[in-house]
């Protein structure tokens, strides 16, 4: 018995041994890491949020003035006449300048005629009958980029909205995505400069069909609480999964549009979630959610069958606390 003992004995020291030997040749690097675990949030601060029409106008006009290189642009609609003329200044400066706009907003036409006769690049996005373009955007000498949730144009500037400032990686991930735009819209090829070096700021950005598939994934893991703003609520799959979120014990705050009190639908309506309404004198001009207030959904449009499958519509996942936390006290009171 105490051979057979010592010999158990000497194997499990001799496994020892041998894991210890092999740690040691692989290098630490290779071992789990509790920092590595953490999650990772962005470096933008609460000052990157831009609260509603006036302050975003400011900064918005601010970047185009100090622009030296380049300015993309795609909106929806756009209309301002001191915007327009000062991106006219600026490419006539030298300044690179490419727009795009949806053309089925008839207050882009005078804007279009007034920048082709001055030679600047602008296009329609192409597209279909009853497909909408509500990308928003402007990307600055490819290092500084604005997420808009309203257009430039007096009906955006009425509503309440926010704007998100960006100036590390995601920047370069939205400036890929309007050359991407601009080469279906025409043979004219833009290209993104290697030299950028842009700090990675954890934003993430996405377009279409991938919204929602963003929405439902971070509902699902979601663990506490979550907050949602949004004009209109109608498609059927987040709805189900905010009824499984409230079922495991999630608190859900749900604030619609007034205008969405007669379409909201049945399943939504039976769920138990408490709907409330955007009490402000101004539209409700913004789309957003808040999982655990620590990550903030921003998207172009509502949460509908239109914005998922039939419009071209993009979106912003921001993991801030600091972010999340000044919604929350924006918007706490409406």
């Amino acid at each position: 018995m105490k051979k057979v003992f010592r010999y158990h004995l000497y194997k499990k020291y001799l496994l020892l041994l041998i894991i210890f030997f092999v740690f040691l040749l692989c290098g630490c690097k290779n071992l789990p890491s509790e920092k590595d675990d953490l999650p990772k949030f962005s470096t933008l601060t609460e000052h990157d949020l831009l609260v509603n029409s006036e302050e975003i106008r400011l900064k918005t006009i601010n970047l185009i003035k100090n622009a030296e290189k380049a300015i993309f642009i795609e909106l929806s609609a756009f209309n301002d006449s001191e915007i327009l003329d000062l991106i006219i200044e600026k490419a006539h400066k030298g300044i690179e300048v490419r727009i795009l706009l949806d053309q089925w907003q008839s207050i882009n036409s005078n804007t279009v005629k007034k920048l082709k006769n001055e030679n600047i690049s602008v296009q329609y996005y192409p597209a279909q009958k009853g497909q909408f373009h509500k990308v928003r955007f402007m990307v600055v000498d490819y290092k500084t980029a604005i997420y808009y949730c309203q257009d430039w144009s007096e009906k955006g500037y009425e509503t309440y909205n926010f704007a998100l400032v960006l100036s590390g990686s995601s920047v370069r991930t939205i400036t890929q995505a309007y050359i991407n735009d601009w080469a279906y819209t025409t043979t004219i090829s833009l290209e993104l400069p290697n030299n950028i070096n842009l700090a990675d700021d954890y934003v993430s950005y996405t377009v279409n069909a991938g919204i929602k598939q963003q929405i439902i994934k971070a509902i699902n893991s979601t663990q506490s609480e979550l907050k949602i703003y949004v004009e209109h609520l109608s498609d059927k799959e987040i709805i189900e999964a905010l009824i499984v979120a409230k079922n495991r014990g999630c608190k859900i705050t749900l604030v619609l549009n007034p205008s969405s009190k007669e379409s909201i639908p049945e399943a939504l309506l039976d769920s138990q979630i408490d709907i409330n309404y955007f009490n402000h004198p101004q539209t409700m001009g913004f789309n957003l959610a808040i999982f655990d207030q620590e990550k903030t959904l921003l998207t172009s449009s509502s949460w509908t069958y239109y914005t998922f499958v039939i419009n071209h519509e993009n979106a912003l996942i921001i993991p801030s606390p600091s972010i999340a936390k000044k919604i929350i006290d924006t918007l706490q009171s409406y």
